[in-house]
């Protein structure tokens, strides 16, 4: 666990590197933040209203989502890795005495987390400076605001493991073509980042509560802006564990399976 940890760090420090690709970041959530709320401002004045979903939660969902969107973004697709596994310099890494899927994971989080530290509290302050239906609120309760963090954590986590699938399925098909574009399309569309999942139609809010995709964001989310109850929301919570685990399992055989039948050829 230590190499891990090593591995962690050390991602972790290079990324913070990229200062001038972070502002563009924090400048392009800031106007993506306030796109979206206009937008559903205009649905919410024609009375079109969720019981379950006031404007104040909305705005509040729409700036967590520019927050954290980094962190909780699924589809991107890390160059050194792909080109690791298309040109057969995995070989490389076969030879450390590390999990590769250890390693990689790791890797993508250390990734994901520099990004997300270094745009989350500019739009968090100019968030917080907007007038109520514009801005983010104060969380519903200190409960839910435990609550919020656990969630948020173990999403981030599932992001990651469901992104990891990507490249498993990369040893099969050699190109990287479509593969990560394919998993964002689906992703954006399950878990709210396009529409806020209280604001889909309730047919299509039952297809979405069975994949994994909503309990990346969608739920910690929620659960901060008091649209699901506290107790539902812990049952959720459950759930979303349940989908880590069974997801970085999968990605674990997936990839022990996988390396059984790598052959690299060159001297």
């Amino acid at each position: 666990m230590r190499a891990y940890k090593s591995i962690f760090k050390l991602r972790l420090i290079n990324s913070l590197q990229y200062r001038t690709s972070a502002i563009a970041g924090i400048l392009t959530q800031i106007a993506f933040g306030l796109m979206y709320i206009m937008l559903f401002r205009a649905f919410y004045s024609q009375g079109n209203i969720p019981e379950n979903f006031t404007l104040n939660q909305m705005s509040s969902y729409i700036w967590l989502q520019q927050m954290f969107f980094v962190l909780l973004y699924i589809g991107e697709k890390n160059r050194p890795i792909v080109s690791q596994i298309e040109q057969g310099n995995i070989s490389y890494e076969l030879v450390r005495p590390l999990n590769l899927y250890g390693n990689w994971y790791f890797t993508l989080y250390a990734q994901k987390l520099s990004s997300a530290l270094l745009r989350f509290f500019p739009v968090l302050l100019f968030s917080i400076l907007l007038p109520a239906g514009w801005g983010l609120s104060f969380p519903a309760s200190f409960p839910a605001l435990i609550l919020f963090i656990i969630n948020l954590i173990v999403g981030s986590l599932l992001a990651v493991a469901i992104n990891m699938l990507c490249y498993c399925l990369l040893f099969n098909t050699m190109s990287s073509i479509g593969i990560f574009s394919i998993l964002n399309t689906l992703a954006v569309l399950f878990n709210g980042s396009l529409i806020p999942i209280p604001l889909m139609p309730n047919w299509f809010q039952s297809i979405v509560n069975f994949l994994p995709f909503r309990y990346v964001n969608d739920l910690a989310f929620r659960t901060y802006v008091n649209s699901i109850p506290l107790n539902e929301a812990l049952i959720q919570t459950a759930i979303q564990f349940a989908w880590l685990v069974l997801i970085i399992l999968i990605g674990n055989l997936w990839m022990k399976k996988n390396l059984k039948k790598v052959e690299v050829q060159g001297g």
